[in-house]
């Protein structure tokens, strides 16, 4: 049984969901891992506006649908269609068990859902007016970007 310290998600859905998923019997590692992944996300006290954007895009608003939401929805549908455990099943079983699937992966890729995490996102921006860029911030940013390029470690040479 995994111990958890005092936590802002103590008593709450989230944290009790999370300590089932972390805690529970016939939990997959995966699994354990995954709500590992969100309690360490919902307890970062770190997490600044944007850095809460990208999260909630990250999660289920991202305009290209590259999101854990959607990702969930595909390994539903190649746990209830590629698996190869499914091929022992009779065909019947096996059709409604992939139709099944692909209903949940749509439902989960649902236009409602991404565009209530959107709306999310943008009631998050506070962005003020900016104001103009000089010539010479101009030129100081550009050096600073390109001084961080030759610098990067994750960029091809």
């Amino acid at each position: 049984m995994t111990t958890h310290h005092t936590s802002v998600l103590d008593g709450t859905e989230l944290g009790d969901l999370l300590a089932d998923l972390a805690d529970g019997s016939n939990i997959h590692p995966g699994i354990r891992l995954i709500a590992a992944g969100y309690r360490a996300i919902a307890e970062d006290q770190s997490l600044s506006i944007p850095a809460t954007q990208l999260l909630i895009a990250q999660l289920s608003a991202a305009a290209d649908g590259v999101t854990v939401v959607a990702a969930a929805g595909r390994l539903i549908e190649w746990l209830t269609s590629e698996n190869p455990v499914l091929a022992s099943l009779p065909d019947a079983i096996r059709k409604t068990v992939q139709r099944q699937g692909e209903l949940a992966c749509s439902a989960l890729r649902d236009t409602e859902l991404t565009a209530l995490a959107s709306e999310a996102c943008a009631a998050l921006d506070t962005r003020k007016e900016v104001h103009p860029v000089t010539d010479t911030e101009r030129k100081e940013l550009s050096q600073k970007v390109a001084d961080a390029n030759r610098q990067s470690t994750n960029r091809p040479k």
